[in-house]
Parts: structure tokens; C-alpha cells; sequence
């Protein structure tokens, strides 16, 4: 790895939606102008991996200009917001290949972007145009296993000496919903995000937090635990959109009793009364969204519905709302720590670790069946 006192001449380009551009990336890409003379930001018009853009492009070239002011080297490259067609990376990587012949490319990107490599459209034509350039990016770890990936489609690589940090455009739309897009935007950005109205997706949870009942702590967690699920969402390649649905209403039933929700128009079958109260919630909440919100996605109700308890063969939707809930960053019970750490490790260790923190904790003889069953059967997968 070259010094930090002498900038490499080689070229690196980072691409991405940016919608919108966050802390994260404007860190990235101050550690890309500390390494590199010549640093390219090109942001596309739409993902091939999203079906559509947040913001309009003049919105987030924008913020782009906001969080790249004053970086010395640090280009906008508007090459696929101008060109027709779709974005594919190999496309670019052949117009910076011809626009600069003999210089070495290295695309950047974040550790995330690891799992699904394979995805990407002519990752051959990818491979002989540039190396990846790999940051470091919380909550994804760069494995052999990863690294192998890459090696068998053909890539070279180098690992960045410096890490990126938190902040996707699921959590910063999160963080609007709570009021609080500072978190993960600068200032300017924030400001401009809220005059023009953007990324408000998810406000509307305000609104049904208010008519349930939720109490405040019962809000805060409930957006802690979003944050946390749509960064585990990734890591199992859910939708962080509908995980976020799911995450942000997991406890939408939390202050509604059975007679309370039946007042309203909600019909449940008897295994509700079957079930402890303290348990209840989950039901009653996915009967919520299902009967009075109107939601029609079954894999986001039935991830409500069992966030409490598990079950055996739990979805990978299922595994993050339920891992989520019991590790967000503020719950604080003995033991948590472990298990937050199995679960950098691996989902499917964090979520045996979870289940066997209840069973030790509650007791096979107190413990809801579904939990047991659910023990018994990720103990015998392992």
C-alpha cells in the first residue's frame, strides 16, 4: 500500500445512486483524496439493483457538490446521468479505460457491496478494466470467503488502510422519520433535504405511533431497532425497504389489547388466547397491519408476527426483525454483548445465541413452545 505521504497517480472511481450523499460517503471520500491524486464520483441514474431513484438527479448532484466542496482531486463525473440507457458499472469502467489509456483504474466500494459481486452485469469485462478497491464498512466484515468471491469472477483487489462508517440511504430515511437527519447527513445536506421535502418515506409512522398509543421509549426503540435491521437486511440480502416496513411497525401492537384491536375491526382466530400477554403484541400487530393498515405484503406481517417468540425455519425477513429487536443498540441486559458479537459473525449465530439466551433465562418449562421448538431446531442445524 502506497504512503499516505506521497498520493498514488493511479486513478479510482466510486460510483453509486447517492440518494443521498451521507457522512459516510463524504468520510470515504475524504480517505480517497488523502490516497489518490485523480478521484472520480460518478453517480448513476438508477441502480440495477433498485427500480427507482429518490431524488431527482439535479437533487443529488447537488448534495454531491455540498459534501465534495474544497476536497482537492474529487471529481463529479456525470457520464451515466448523461448517457441514454441503463447503468452498468462495465460500461463505465470502458469510458474512463478509453478516456485515460494507460493509467491503472481502481474502483472503489464498500465492503457491502461484496455479497452479492456476482450479480453484477459483465463483472469478466469489470475485472480486466479495473481492481477493487475495498473499504472496510461496518456491521460487513471482509472475509476469505468474500474475498475468494472476487478472486473466482476474476477481480484483483487491495483493502483500504481506513475505514468507512455507517450510513445508507435506508437508515437515512429512518433518521428523517425520527426527526433526526443529522445523524447521518452534514449540515448543508440535512438543511437541503428538508426544504425540499425529501426522503420521507417513512414519515407516516409518526402518525400511527400516535394513534396506537406507542409510548415514547416504545418509539425510540422501535426506530433503534430499525436502524439496526436494515444494516442485517443487507447482510442477508432482504429488501432493506420491506425490512424497514416490518422493523418500524414490529411494536405497533404493543399498548393494544385483543378487546381494544376487536373494538377497532380487527378478528383474530383463537390462537391469540392461547397465547401470554406479554406476548400477544406481536400478534395483534400483524392483524393491525394486515386488517386496519391495509399492508399485503405476508413476509413483513408474518416477521411481525413472530418477533417475539421465533420459530423454527424462520425467513431470513423473520431472522432480522426478530435479531434486530432483541440486540438494538439499546437493549442493555447481561449478555447482550455476546450475543451482538455472534451476530457479527453470522446471523445464523446470533440468532441460536438469541434463542438460547431465552431458554436460559425463561426456562424450557416457561418458555413459549415456538421459542423452544425454535431452539431445538437452529441447535440441531448447527
Amino acid at each position: 500500500m502506497w504512503s499516505l505521504n506521497t498520493l498514488s497517480d493511479d486513478i479510482v472511481i466510486y460510483g453509486g445512486t447517492f440518494d443521498p450523499p451521507t457522512k459516510a460517503h463524504a468520510m470515504l471520500l475524504s480517505g480517497l483524496a488523502e490516497r489518490f491524486k485523480e478521484v472520480y464520483v460518478v453517480p448513476c441514474k438508477i441502480s440495477p439493483f433498485k427500480t427507482k431513484a429518490g431524488a431527482s438527479a439535479a437533487d443529488r448532484l447537488q448534495m454531491l457538490r455540498y459534501i465534495t466542496d474544497g476536497m482537492a482531486g474529487v471529481h463529479i463525473d456525470t457520464f451515466e446521468l448523461d448517457r441514454e440507457g441503463r447503468d452498468y458499472t462495465y460500461i463505465t469502467l470502458q469510458h474512463f479505460s478509453e478516456a485515460f489509456p494507460g493509467k491503472k483504474l481502481y474502483l472503489c466500494m464498500g465492503s457491502e457491496m461484496l455479497i452479492e459481486l456476482e450479480r453484477w452485469k459483465r463483472t469478466d469485462l469489470m475485472a480486466k478494466a479495473a481492481t477493487l478497491y475495498i473499504v472496510p464498512r461496518p456491521h460487513f466484515p471482509i472475509t476469505e470467503e468474500l474475498l475468494g468471491k472476487a478472486s473466482s469472477l476474476g477481480f484483483s483487489y487491495k483493502v483500504a488502510d481506513f475505514d468507512g462508517e455507517e450510513g445508507s440511504s435506508s437508515e437515512v430515511r429512518i433518521s428523517v422519520a425520527m426527526g433526526r437527519p443529522e445523524m447521518f447527513l452534514t449540515e448543508k445536506v440535512a438543511d437541503y433535504v428538508e426544504k425540499r421535502g425529501l426522503y420521507r418515506e417513512y414519515c407516516y409512522v409518526r402518525d400511527l405511533y400516535k394513534r396506537f398509543g406507542m409510548k415514547q421509549s416504545r418509539i425510540d426503540h422501535s426506530f433503534s431497532t430499525a436502524l439496526c435491521g436494515v444494516a442485517l437486511a443487507k447482510r442477508v440480502c432482504v429488501d432493506p425497504h420491506r425490512a424497514a416496513t416490518a422493523l418500524l411497525l414490529h411494536d405497533i401492537g404493543k399498548y393494544v389489547t385483543k378487546e381494544d384491536a376487536e373494538k377497532m375491526g380487527v378478528r383474530f382466530d383463537g390462537r391469540i388466547d392461547g397465547m401470554p400477554l406479554p406476548i400477544r403484541h406481536a400478534e395483534i400487530g400483524a392483524e393491525i397491519m394486515r386488517q386496519l393498515l391495509g399492508i399485503k405484503d405476508e413476509e413483513v406481517i408474518e416477521a411481525v408476527r413472530w418477533h417475539t417468540t421465533g420459530k423454527p425455519n424462520m425467513t431470513p425477513m423473520e431472522k432480522v426483525v426478530y435479531l434486530a429487536d432483541y440486540i438494538e443498540p439499546l437493549r442493555d441486559f447481561p449478555g447482550v454483548d455476546k450475543l451482538r458479537k455472534a451476530t457479527e459473525k453470522s446471523i445464523d449465530e446470533g440468532l441460536l445465541a438469541a434463542l438460547e439466551n431465552s431458554v436460559k433465562h425463561v426456562g424450557k418449562d416457561e418458555l413459549y413452545p415456538a421459542t423452544l421448538q425454535a431452539y431445538e431446531y437452529y441447535k440441531e442445524k448447527k
